[in-house]
């Protein structure tokens, strides 16, 4: 509970250093500034008062036509997929319930009608229903299913003019040992994250984009098998033509010797990690890497190798997933495995 706290602190504590002015940005949008329109509109859709949303959505839509210099921010195909998606909830919850004459009170049960909270992927979103591990464990068979679900939810945007965001996120990983009698989940890992995602501005240099996160990571289990830890990271992304290298960096937050439950974990997942990304047409490629820059016989370290591949759904992929090293889940934080993973992916 402790440790879960400071993502809730760390979420009260952005939110009020980033609060918007409202009645400023109200008075720019009446006036014609096409980008707080935009703006706008998302904190309506955030206070689930569709209507004014879709409202200011067409206007903020129709005004940057007219500004060449609002185009990058209000790129046509996301105003359409909000419009159209605002549209369909209305039709959805008005066949076949009846208005309520106070409008806050329609506006809540259309999001609870139809499930509308704007979420949307963080990372890769997969079931892979067969993985082997070449390693033996005395605990587990070298056969299991893996899957992960990840989202985020944008909280709060552009509030300094940089067209950053504040980002809540959530990602779950899990193996289940499907090939036993009883069918166990053997791990899960929970990794609730706060970050804020900032575009750098010289559309010239390699480096396009900074992250700065707190991120929580612990499996859910007691005594001896439990494991969690907290970390500040700061990442960047830079682009050469179409290679993506993100490094990240990390600092775990302290512990108390007494309550930390895997005090030697940054032997073996290091301080960072490295991200290579490769879009091929419908195919993408990613690397990761990570070591613990130990130059002696403690060196420790993992590289996952990512492929997905177009099947025949247009948001269904197949999915290849290659691990080798050490730290896969945080139950094998000093354990190695070599897995071998292929199934679907939703999102990537």
């Amino acid at each position: 509970m402790k440790r879960i706290s400071l993502l809730i602190i760390a979420s009260q504590f952005f939110t009020l250093l980033f609060a918007t002015d409202f009645s400023l940005l109200e008075q720019k949008a009446q006036e014609g500034d096409a980008l707080s329109a935009y703006e706008l509109a998302k904190i309506y859709e955030e206070k689930n008062d569709k209507e004014s949303a879709l409202e200011w959505y067409k206007k903020a839509a129709s005004r940057s036509l007219d500004s060449k210099k609002k185009n990058a921010a209000l790129e046509n195909s996301i105003l359409e997929n909000k419009i159209k998606k605002i549209e369909r909830t209305q039709e959805i919850y008005s066949g076949f319930l009846e208005k309520y004459d106070d409008k806050e009170t329609e506006n809540s049960v259309k999001q609870m009608m139809t499930k509308t909270f704007d979420l949307s992927p963080y990372k890769i979103n997969y079931l892979l229903p067969i993985t082997y591990d070449g390693v033996n464990h005395e605990d587990r068979k070298h056969t299991e299913t893996k899957f992960q679900v990840s989202f985020q939810k944008t909280l709060i945007d552009n509030v300094f003019g940089l067209n950053e965001s504040l980002v809540a996120a959530y990602t779950q990983t899990s193996w289940w040992q499907t090939g036993t009698k009883s069918t166990p989940f053997r791990e899960s890992n929970y990794q609730p994250e706060l970050f804020m995602m900032m575009p750098h501005f010289d559309k010239d240099s390699v480096l396009k984009a900074y992250k700065f996160g707190l991120l929580h990571e612990s499996n859910g289990q007691d005594q001896q098998k439990s494991r969690s830890w907290n970390r500040l990271y700061a990442k960047a992304f830079f682009q050469f033509d179409g290679l993506i290298i993100s490094p990240r960096v990390w600092y775990r937050i302290p512990e108390d010797i007494e309550t930390d439950d895997n005090p030697n974990i940054h032997n073996y997942l290091g301080y960072g990690d490295l991200e290579l990304i490769y879009p091929w047409k419908t195919h993408t490629f990613k690397l990761l890497v990570r070591n613990n820059l130990h130059f002696d016989n403690t060196n420790k370290g993992a590289v996952q190798f990512d492929w997905t591949f177009p099947l025949w759904e247009r948001n269904l992929f197949g999915y290849l997933q290659l691990y080798s090293g050490y730290s896969e889940s945080l139950i094998d934080y000093d354990k190695r495995s070599d897995r071998i993973g292929i199934g679907f992916a939703l999102s990537r």
